[in-house]
């Protein structure tokens, strides 16, 4: 058996449900929730122990009451009724009233509704004439009658969908930028940017990448290494050139693929021909 639940203003629906304001609002007209001690004095009894069954006011409930047995309220302060069957013990006035929700059925084929946690990125709205009337934005029709314009609003939050987009793709260590909307393409880390060498190869290598037309940014604060790699990681820009002492003295870069941690060691001269086959192939 089903715990009911029978609201300050008489619309009945299951415990587990919540009830739709503006559907209510849309049977019944405008209203207000009772206060406790209007519900008190009204029906005698307090609004915790509220049943549908021996009362003479019209009663709103909702459609999913319409078959099975309940357990309510029994219209006396600490106690509950038990196996209250529709149409028997309450004869309402059945309406949908309450927030769809997980396990109710879908009103075109019948099949449960599953909820599923998402980021609106856009939107669509009909405004009417609301405000073209306002405005007194008109057209004319075929007969030369002036109208209102029936106007919509269409947004979408380019906030949002980096919200959306960061939510989808991050790991432990911190975003992974999709790469068709990456701040940049490439982060330049010199691990020591002090060391002449390792400079000059960064900075060859960021003019390198603007003439390519890939975007860059070069990371020459004066930090650690570790420090350096975690913020690269923590920003999530797709591709990492590490320019270190030891490898750079080999003839060699580091390239690295966040989203997959992957590095290869590379001479500088193909670091670009390399990138562009990973943006390519990560577009």
């Amino acid at each position: 058996m089903r715990k009911l639940k029978l609201q300050k203003r008489g619309p009945l629906r299951k415990g587990d449900q919540e009830l739709h304001e503006k559907k209510l609002q849309r049977t019944v007209g405008n209203f207000r929730p009772a206060e406790k001690e209007e519900v008190k004095d009204i029906l005698g009894v307090e609004a915790g122990f509220i049943g549908p069954h021996n009362r003479y006011l019209k009663m709103i409930a909702d459609i999913s009451l319409k078959e099975g047995m309940f357990i309510s309220g029994a219209n006396r302060a600490g106690f509950h009724t038990r196996g209250l069957k529709p149409g028997v013990h309450f004869t309402p006035e059945w309406q949908d009233i309450h927030i769809a929700g997980e396990g109710d059925g879908c009103p075109e084929c019948g099949a449960d509704l599953i909820e599923k946690s998402v980021i609106e990125i856009g939107n669509i709205f009909k405004l009417g004439t609301k405000y073209s009337k306002s405005l007194k934005a008109v057209y004319l029709d075929e007969n030369g009658i002036e109208n209102p314009i029936i106007m919509g609003s269409y947004g979408i939050g380019p906030a949002r969908i980096a919200a959306a987009a960061i939510e989808q793709n991050n790991d432990r260590d911190g975003m992974i930028w999709p790469q068709n909307i990456a701040p940049f393409d490439v982060e330049i880390i010199p691990l020591d940017p002090n060391i002449q060498d390792i400079k000059d190869t960064a900075e060859v290598l960021y003019n390198q990448l603007k003439e390519n037309n890939i975007d860059a940014v070069m990371d020459d604060r004066d930090e650690r290494p570790g420090i350096k790699f975690k913020d690269a990681d923590l920003i999530g820009i797709p591709f990492h050139i590490i320019i270190g002492k030891k490898t750079l003295a080999d003839g060699l870069v580091e390239v690295k693929t966040r989203k997959t941690k992957e590095t290869e060691k590379i001479p500088p001269s193909e670091a670009v021909k390399r990138l562009k086959s990973l943006i390519r192939n990560n577009s």
